[in-house]
């Protein structure tokens, strides 16, 4: 796919997004050993990845909580992230863990990365594909995902699924996300607190650090936003056909459990067409 040149606003949201990401690095492995998701999916993609043949490919490693554990395993896998203070992450913990030579990380975009070779699978955890902040964004990478897609290769994706009733009670409160001693006595506290634009489908996600010393008071304080989008079930499943996939499943939970009304997740799991 011959890659359009960027015009000058795209390349300033991708620099934002950059900082952003790269400034969440320093307190990412915190941030997801706190979100709920994080227990449950690793059961569901980690398999998933070891049971596939030819090439799996993450987008938004992180810090390759998942692809590390694959890699453990045996499995050869390849980690897109927009961010290099993420993917230094991920470096770092593969060379730890003695899995170097089984992960390949590539700096990339969603919406334009490029592979050496074709996929068999991609996926998209821990409702990354929120980091999208439009349709036009979505429509972008779900295309790009699909030509880096070997014949009938699969997507697979999870995001969560907005609760109107939870926004209205949380809208703006601040609350406690973590607390971890450092050193000299001191504690680096966590705070989270949310905007909902509705209209646009959009969040605005600002996470606080406040480092206290050993008499509480606070001496430093760090302000770190983040921008997430969501879309709703049936947006997501007329996204997929009008890209180009299709649909095999949809579940409400990773535990492969119905999509319903009531669900608070939806997995989707595709085919390219």
């Amino acid at each position: 796919m011959e890659k359009r040149p960027k015009t000058a606003p795209e390349r300033d949201d991708r620099a934002r997004a950059v900082r952003a990401l790269d400034r969440y690095s320093e307190i990412y492995d915190r941030w997801v050993a706190t979100a709920p998701v994080c227990a449950r999916h690793a059961g569901f993609y980690v398999p998933l990845y070891r049971e596939t043949e030819g090439t799996v490919v993450e987008l938004g490693v992180g810090n390759g909580r998942l692809i590390l554990e694959a890699a453990r395993a045996g499995r050869a896998m390849v980690g897109v992230d927009l961010s290099p203070a993420m993917l230094a992450l991920c470096r770092a913990r593969a060379a730890e863990q003695g899995v170097s030579a089984l992960v390949e990380l590539i700096e990339g975009d969603f919406r334009d990365f490029s592979l050496a070779r074709p996929a068999a699978l991609i996926t998209i955890p821990f409702h990354s594909i929120g980091h999208l902040m439009t349709r036009d964004d979505q429509r972008a990478a779900l295309r790009n995902i699909r030509s880096r897609l070997a014949p009938g290769g699969r997507l697979v994706l999870d995001h969560f699924v907005f609760d109107p009733a939870y926004a209205d009670r949380m809208e703006g409160v601040q609350t406690l996300r973590d607390a971890q001693p450092i050193g000299g006595g001191g504690t680096s506290v966590l705070w989270v607190a949310s905007r909902y634009r509705r209209a646009e489908q959009t969040i605005g996600v600002v996470c606080s650090e406040d480092r206290a010393d050993s008499d509480g008071r606070v001496t430093e304080r760090r302000i770190l936003e983040l921008g997430l989008s969501w879309i709703d079930p049936p947006q997501m499943r007329a996204l997929l056909d009008e890209c180009g996939y299709e649909v095999e499943a949809s579940y409400g939970g990773f535990d492969r459990s119905p999509l319903t009304e009531a669900s608070r997740t939806q997995v989707w799991m595709a085919r390219r067409r």
